[in-house]
């Protein structure tokens, strides 16, 4: 990849030390100087996002910044999971959240699972990018690793317009265009985007459809109010972990099909109002309207269940069948006679299901602070104190269908429907998630060298889940958290181009209502599908602590830092796997540690740009405890592991490396590369790091890319990723791989052979493109 914006004299992404002013709180309008700032935060700006090319955000944070690494466990490009300094962001509803997100103010993350949905995002529309580390409490709940803050263009920010065409590989073809206007009161943007590939591997199409406006009012020099709106429809299609004795062909699916459909619209209404005496005001309200659809097709330990009760699908059994009358009414292509509208003549002993999820979400809120430049003691002061509001509702449905896989080689790994879906739902339920906030921040000048802020936030959050079908009281309920959470930190410049700093702050996450109703060890869910009554879960809270050094040599040439950290987390939520990746439940774990160094060092030496960062993350558990956890080769005979504290997480690869290069042949020509390099990490359901398998192999990956500038307004590009045609494997997994025959067809005589699953990392692969900037000058 290339860095950043190399190839059109943009600044590449940048280090906290070299930008002037940042963002310190969601709502847009509030910045300090980066020097006054103690913490590593991380930023790009739109010149660095143009060069992913219509792809998701993960990619331009995987590629450039540091502690950041990307897995698919879908394998689709959009599905990323974001992991930073062992913090998580994913798209999978059940997976354990921990960074938050905002554009323009606006939380992003879902109220239903505090998943992020990375093609809500519009690229194109993207002006500024700030990754911010650590538990600052500013950032509202869920805040434990991270933020990332994105702003939009504007016609103000960016007049003219642009037009990307690009494709390539797997059937790619991207296109993007957007136009900016604005008069001396009004401005106008807008922008629309599509990406739509096949996939590299089987049953992995996607196509992602996006169309962001925005207006701008400035009456005067004082106020400024703006209007936007985001819409997205997407149709992901993902295949799944595979056996890793499957590596050898990396292409195929385990099961299919599954996909995700995602229809959202956003508004949101913000402004700015510049007062005499140095006061200022930034408020906005929003309103996002999202409906998502999951098709997961799954694996069924189908000679476990006890036919004579109800089913996990909504089915009744008629009777007991044993594995070879399965196979004989399955694999010689018969069903039985059944009534969709009466479930005691339908079947449950089945070896496969599909399951339909529906979530409907609106969610609301807004923010409203106030800002006081002044002095205090001689030295000056920003004050800002604010209030905000994020809330959502939920109407989530989930139905299950009784389904088989063909004994046929061409169809392997399909689960076809037996049965049509069951006419009631197994869940129908209403969730409402709210949380009040208010807070303050104080940054003071104690000389002019150093600088110090304080600052504090209060949440109160209300949880409430309902059943609307009548058939399950017990998942209603309503729980309340609360708490102060502080953060406190110093800045000193300590001579020209040299910098220190430390900060400690704490944040809380609260239980999501997925979690909330998956909590029992003796009621395991299918996940992320099924609720229950279960048993309360505590918040999880966020201790850390960090600090570090920055500065820059040679005039400014060249620019470093070294950043460590180190956070405990008490009460951790985390996601306890009782069969394979599709069975379990949510509980509370006493404590476990993120604890590492960023470092990074880069600069220009006449026609060449470079960067080079490494981390190193520990993400540790910081307790004993013993878990449920039948897949893995060291459990005992009740299938049950001890993990002991110091024993590494899962997910987390412990040295993280990125180099990064751009040389400027001559005004028109470049030429750069990247370097991805990451160590070994455990598999999900290996917690206790003893598993027969091992940690999954490290990889390292080479792009290159060439950026042709034709004219001021015209250029070309042509990139290859993963050089070298790299087999290796992003991430892993504990699961039974029902699919164990010489010929992969599933297996009906027993329940599958525990293994270790991988997710495989794309081959290589190749794409070309260009851009036109209207309204720019030919040479």
């Amino acid at each position: 990849m290339t860095l950043p914006g190399v190839a059109f004299t943009a600044p590449p992404v940048q280090q906290l030390g070299e930008i002037v002013v940042i963002g310190v709180t969601p709502l847009p309008g509030l910045g300090m100087p980066a020097d006054q700032v103690p913490l590593n935060v991380q930023t790009a700006q739109a010149d660095d996002v143009e060069q992913i090319h219509g792809q998701s955000l993960t990619d331009l944070l995987r590629d450039n910044f540091q502690g950041v690494d990307i897995t698919q466990s879908q394998g689709n490009p959009w599905q990323a999971n974001l992991h930073f300094h062992g913090f998580t962001l994913s798209s999978l509803p059940g997976s354990p959240s921990g960074i938050s997100v905002y554009v323009d103010g606006v939380r992003q993350n879902e109220s239903f699972a505090e998943t992020m949905n990375w093609e809500a995002i519009p690229n194109f529309a993207i002006r500024n990018v700030e990754l911010v580390p650590g538990s600052n409490p500013l950032f509202g709940r869920n805040t434990l690793g991270g933020a990332l803050v994105l702003t939009t263009k504007s016609g103000f920010t960016d007049p003219g317009g642009s037009l990307d065409v690009s494709g390539g590989s797997w059937g790619r073809i991207q296109t993007d265009a957007d136009f900016g206007v604005h008069g001396k009161t009004l401005g106008f943007y807008a922008g629309v985007g599509s990406d739509y590939e096949t996939g590299w591997r089987e049953y992995s199409p996607s196509r992602v459809q996006q169309a962001f406006l925005r207006a701008d009012w400035r009456p005067d020099e004082a106020t400024d109010i703006a209007l936007s709106y985001t819409g997205t429809h997407a149709k992901l299609y993902g295949t799944q972990t595979i056996p890793i004795e499957w590596a050898s062909t990396p292409k195929t699916a385990f099961t299919w099909p599954d996909s995700f459909t995602n229809n959202l619209g956003q508004f949101n209404l913000r402004g700015s109002r510049q007062m005499r005496g140095g006061w200022s005001l930034q408020a906005n309200a929003y309103l996002r309207i999202s409906q998502s659809r999951n098709f997961n097709s799954n694996t069924n330990d189908f000679n476990r269940y006890d036919l004579a009760v109800d089913g996990p699908l909504g089915y009744t059994a008629n009777g007991p069948f044993d594995s070879d009358s399965v196979g004989q009414y399955f694999y010689a292509g018969l069903a039985p006679a059944y009534d969709p509208y009466d479930p005691a003549a339908t079947l449950n002993n089945v070896p496969a299901s599909n399951v339909l999820s529906n979530v409907r979400t609106h969610g609301y809120g807004g923010s409203f602070q106030v800002v006081h430049d002044g002095s205090l003691g001689g030295q000056t002061n920003q004050f800002t104190a604010g209030v905000g509001l994020d809330a959502g509702t939920s109407l989530y449905t989930q139905s299950g269908q009784p389904a088989f896989f063909p004994f046929d080689p061409s169809l392997r790994g399909e689960a076809v429907g037996l049965l049509p879906f069951a006419h009631d739902p197994m869940t129908l339920a209403g969730t409402s998630d709210r949380d009040y906030g208010v807070y303050f921040l104080d940054a003071l000048a104690l000389s002019d060298a150093v600088h110090a802020t304080f600052g504090a936030r209060y949440d109160y959050s209300v949880l409430a889940v309902r059943d609307l079908s009548g058939k399950a009281p017990a998942i209603d309920g309503r729980q309340t958290f609360h708490r102060v959470d502080p953060s406190v930190g110093f800045t000193w410049t300590v001579a020209h181009g040299l910098g220190a700093y430390v900060n400690y702050d704490e944040g809380m996450r609260t239980p999501t209502p997925i979690e909330v109703e998956c909590a029992s060890p003796a009621a395991p869910c299918s996940l992320p599908n099924d609720f229950t009554g279960d048993p309360p879960l505590k918040p999880v809270v966020a201790h850390t602590v960090s600090g570090g050094l920055r500065g820059s040599f040679a005039g400014g040439h060249l620019h470093w830092n070294v950043s460590p950290y180190y956070t405990r987390v008490d009460n951790d939520i985390l996601t306890i796997f009782t069969g394979g990746s599709s069975q379990g439940y949510f509980a509370n774990v006493p404590r476990t540690l993120r604890k590492g160094v960023d470092m990074g060092i880069g600069g220009q030496l006449g026609k060449l740009q470079w960067q080079a960062n490494y981390s190193y993350v520990a993400a540790t558990y910081g307790a004993a405890f013993a878990e449920q956890a039948r897949n893995n080769s060291s459990a005992d005979t009740d299938a049950v592991i001890h993990v002991r504290k110091g024993d590494r997480m899962p997910g987390v690869p412990r040295n993280l490396l990125n180099l990064a290069a751009e040389y400027q042949f001559t005004p028109r020509w470049s030429f750069g590369g990247n370097l991805r390099a990451y160590s070994s990490q455990y598999a999900v359901g290996d917690e206790n790091n003893q598993d027969r398998h091992g940690p999954v192999p490290g990889y390292a990956v080479v792009d290159l890319d060439l950026h042709y500038r034709a004219s001021r307004a015209l250029s070309f590009f042509a990139e290859i990723d993963n050089l070298f045609n790299r087999h290796y494997f992003v991430s892993g997994s504990l699961s039974d791989n029902v699919f164990d025959t010489p010929n992969r067809l599933i297996d009906a005589t027993g329940p599958g052979t525990p293994t270790l699953f991988v997710v495989p990392g794309a081959p290589r692969a190749c794409f070309v493109g260009l851009r036109y900037d209207l309204g720019k000058q030919e040479d």
